[in-house]
């Protein structure tokens, strides 16, 4: 499987996610519903042009706000740099910025404009994430040749009905930010059979290829 979504719950669960995302080869994200997850490096090449499309500044300016645009520059310009710095070069490590703060990384992770890992080695009882933007971090791990914008949705739709295997159609609209361009790689990949699609459902290609 190319990518997992996880909520985290208890501390078992907690230690595995630290384990996979401090792994090369696979990064974390909040692309699919806000929520952790997982993808593997086989996936960076088809998640890649959908990150450059917004990352693109007249696109950018109109996704994010004045602070997450400060907060991409900021990890941009450093290459990585922990939460707790991050919030004192940002001067915004006063209690009332905690919400607005947080909310800024997760909105950034649901773009996949940057990824974070647990620092391995933090100091006594501090737990904060590594930053680092997209590029940064898939550099070593991506394909020169690069997708269309439109074919690389419609490659990233098929792979996540794969992964579901069957999904109600209503609730794809919750499944990305870039919810109105995945409706056409959705009705492309209807009609070039890469999904398919029974009553109010979408279901994977895979289960036609096992009947057969």
């Amino acid at each position: 499987m190319d990518w997992w979504s996880i909520k985290i719950s208890g501390q078992s669960v907690a230690r595995v996610s630290r384990d996979i995302e401090g792994r090369e080869d696979i990064l974390a994200t909040r692309i699919f519903r806000r929520t952790k997850t997982f993808v593997s490096n086989k996936l960076w090449p088809i998640l890649d042009p959908i990150v450059k499309h917004y990352q693109d500044p007249a696109v950018r300016r109109q996704i994010l706000s004045d602070i997450e645009l400060k907060i991409l520059e900021t990890i941009g310009t450093e290459g990585s740099i922990r939460t707790d710095r991050l919030r004192k070069k940002l001067k915004l490590e006063a209690k009332e910025n905690n919400s607005k703060f947080h909310r800024s990384l997760t909105n950034l992770e649901s773009y996949a404009l940057i990824v974070g890992v647990e620092d391995p080695h933090p100091e006594k009882h501090l737990h904060a994430n590594i930053w680092q933007t997209w590029d940064t971090r898939t550099q070593e791990g991506k394909s020169h040749a690069s997708l269309p914008y439109s074919e690389a949705l419609s490659k990233l739709f098929v792979k996540t009905i794969d992964a579901c295997v069957l999904a109600r159609e209503d609730q794809i609209s919750a499944w990305f930010e870039w919810s109105s361009e995945i409706q056409t790689a959705k009705e492309k990949s209807v009609l070039d059979g890469a999904i398919l699609r029974s009553g109010h459902y979408l279901v994977s290609s895979r289960v036609r290829d096992v009947n057969n």
